[in-house]
């Protein structure tokens, strides 16, 4: 593993999951799709060591640097069975409800309380239904910070039978906060239907989280998608009157939280993180 952490400081974890925002993004205009970037251009050799990032993890050391990163949860692996770039990428597996994170707090203070990051993902497995078994919310990403209670998260949930993509928040019973809700994907793929979350191949996810301006922004392999952005006006569930407030950030955490009971196994890899104070991409 190489990480290169300049200048700047991402370490917190919470539960809850909530069902999807039924119908919150009914009405919102959407902006024409811009044109998918060529995945080609995404993997190769490993890119930390050129790319002069304010935080770049691409694992290529074969262990997490202790100085930078804290293990929550099941313990991850750095191993050689998958990567997106290089050799090495970090190995999540875990069994049921649950999590297992890296979080690190090196690149916060964020300039203007404004922060990008990247990460390359690979899902081997993630919930499936069953008869016994038929909604799942999980968490890839989640920041937090000072002044708004909970995380400002990144992930998805499994309802309707298919994993798709979603963002949102848990400020429990904080009476400032939204609640806990997740709004889900609705920006439509090649189909028409906004897509399903695949598993069996590598995805480039990025994200924005802008406290200066109450802001987020989401992309996947490059392209945006407008529905998973917010403002301080989204439409959500939980607390449906209160703006969506974004905290003064502090830490970040990456990695696998399941929060509904089940004896499922999930398995996934992730490889070069990325945060800085510009947008990463994904041929960085």
């Amino acid at each position: 593993m190489r990480t290169a952490v300049v200048g700047v400081t991402l370490v917190a974890l919470a539960t809850g999951g909530c069902r999807s925002t039924v119908g919150a993004e009914r009405g919102r205009a959407r902006a024409p799709r811009e044109p998918a970037p060529d995945r080609a251009t995404f993997f190769g050799a490993s890119r930390c060591a050129g790319a002069h990032f304010a935080l770049c993890e691409d694992f290529e050391s074969g262990a997490l640097d202790p100085a930078v990163w804290t293990v929550s949860g099941a313990p991850p692996v750095v191993d050689t069975e998958e990567a997106a770039r290089g050799t090495h990428a970090l190995h999540i597996r875990l069994t049921g409800k649950g999590a297992s994170t890296i979080s690190e707090s090196k690149t916060f203070p964020a300039p203007n309380d404004t922060y990008y990051g990247r990460v390359f993902v690979y899902f081997k497995s993630l919930p499936r239904p069953t008869p016994s078994f038929r909604y799942a919310h999980w968490t890839i990403v989640a920041a937090s910070g000072a002044g708004v209670t909970g995380e400002v998260r990144l992930g998805g949930q499994l309802q309707d039978g298919i994993n798709r993509f979603g963002v949102g928040t848990d400020s429990r019973d904080d009476p400032a906060g939204t609640g806990d809700w997740t709004n889900p994907d609705r920006d439509p793929g090649p189909d028409g239907a906004p897509p399903v979350v695949p598993t069996g191949r590598w995805l480039c996810l990025e994200w924005m989280h802008d406290g200066a301006h109450q802001q987020t922004r989401f992309w996947w392999d490059g392209v945006p998608h407008p529905s998973l952005a917010t403002t301080l006006t989204t439409p959500h569930q939980g607390r449906a009157g209160v703006p969506f407030k974004l905290p003064a950030f502090t830490d970040l955490w990456l990695g696998w939280f399941e929060y509904q009971p089940t004896d499922q196994p999930f398995e996934l890899w992730l490889d070069e993180i990325a945060v800085d104070g510009a947008r990463v991409g994904c041929a960085s």
